[in-house]
């Protein structure tokens, strides 16, 4: 049986915009859309010729970042052979504020054969801010980006595993790839790299990967990453995804603040005695796992995929000077909900819902449908409430000026 999303009691806008967005950058990366879902998600990895990723961040960009940049020191990470070194090493505190990575001392670090690890680009530079964002809502799970920076002819990290799936976007140079089958088929994230985890397996991969290449590494899948002679640079877009096993620890967690049978302790002397059992099952409704895809999407869109805003800054500040003029249209990539209930119409953004009385509902649709509506156009509402409505969608992030 399908769940979709599209058939959960709300009308979507601007879903399809960002799933097609979405599809188009996983096309940059692994080529064939539907062929790399069907033959090579959580299966096998892939290497993808002809694509610039320079766009994203190039070594100007990352000397750009390192020295004007204000870099907190737990978001630069300097790396020889897999050990990291202290931060006492790299931080200062100008002025009087920080930690703050030092961009000389850094640099002296990356000179002498350091590996420089840029994390949570995702957060904060826009270019891969915006990449990541838009994969998220196609794959339907947090994507992440950090740079590595590696000197010529050094390595890193040591041999080892991920336990999220990986695509590697080889920005700048080469690095020398050494990929094995997994000795644990795709581990969650307790299940960390051991000696007994990483005894020798197949060679699947031993190439050189060059710029604009990308290579998807399915979590598991133990990797040696070397370079070459010359410096390399590369992004990962780690894909943090939502497991069954997840799903289902955060479904019973709720489950157990709504029924106290799931609070309660197991039965006294199950370490030794036969007990009775039967309790907490009632506890757990048939069709349980629809109702963990349905919390896990919700979760998802309330958190993972919040919108950024951009320009609520601006609208708010010129809200007064709407008037029936005033084009308007939806944020762009803003992803919002609609639902009609007896008590008006409820409009969900992120985790905000917005209640609106019932009379807006043909003027809530018209102003997240389209590409932009004039204020005096909206169906419905008398002129006041018209501007009303606007400046409120404008306040709240929801719409910007057309």
């Amino acid at each position: 049986m399908k769940t979709d999303p599209r058939q959960d009691g709300w009308e979507w806008f601007g879903l399809e915009e960002a799933l097609t967005a979405g599809r188009a950058d996983l096309a940059r990366c692994v080529g064939d859309v539907e062929k790399f879902l069907r033959t090579h998600w959580e299966q096998d990895l892939l290497l993808h010729d002809g694509e610039d990723f320079s766009d994203l961040l190039s070594l100007e960009a990352f000397d750009r970042i390192l020295t004007q940049y204000p870099i907190p020191v737990a978001s630069l990470h300097v790396v020889r052979s897999s050990v990291a070194a202290p931060a006492e090493a790299i931080v200062h505190y100008p002025g009087g504020t920080g930690p703050l990575a030092d961009p000389t001392k850094v640099l002296d670090q990356f000179d002498g054969g350091a590996t420089l690890v840029l994390h949570g680009l995702h957060r904060w530079w826009p270019p891969l801010k915006d990449m990541c964002r838009r994969l998220s809502a196609v794959l339907g799970h947090k994507v992440v980006a950090d740079a590595y920076l590696t000197p010529p002819g050094q390595n890193g990290h040591l041999r080892h595993y991920d336990t999220h799936d990986v695509l590697v976007l080889q920005m700048a140079g080469a690095k020398h790839w050494r990929v094995e089958e997994p000795v644990v088929t795709l581990p969650v994230r307790s299940q960390h790299n051991t000696p007994e985890r990483l005894v020798p397996s197949r060679i699947i991969l031993d190439q050189e990967i060059r710029a604009g290449q990308c290579l998807y590494l399915p979590r598991g899948h133990i990797h040696t990453v070397s370079c070459l002679a010359e410096p390399s640079l590369h992004v990962t877009l780690g894909i943090e995804a939502v497991t069954w096993e997840d799903a289902m620890v955060q479904a019973l967690r709720s489950r157990a603040h709504e029924d106290v049978a799931l609070r309660r302790v197991l039965p006294l002397g199950f370490t030794g005695t036969p007990v009775d059992l039967d309790g907490p099952g009632e506890a757990l409704p048939r069709g349980f796992h629809h109702g963990l895809v349905a919390a896990a999407r919700e979760r998802f869109w309330a958190e993972d995929h919040r919108n950024g805003s951009e320009g609520r800054l601006l609208s708010i500040l010129d809200v007064h000077e709407v008037e029936g003029t005033t084009r308007v249209r939806r944020s762009p990539g803003l992803v919002a909900r609609l639902r009609v209930d007896e008590t008006g119409v409820a409009l969900r953004v992120d985790d905000r819902e917005l209640r609106c009385p019932l009379v807006t509902l043909k003027a809530i649709r018209a102003l997240l449908s389209g590409d932009g509506t004039a204020v005096a156009d909206l169906p419905g509402l008398a002129p006041a409430y018209q501007v009303s409505l606007v400046r409120r969608l404008l306040r709240a992030g929801i719409l910007v000026r057309a």
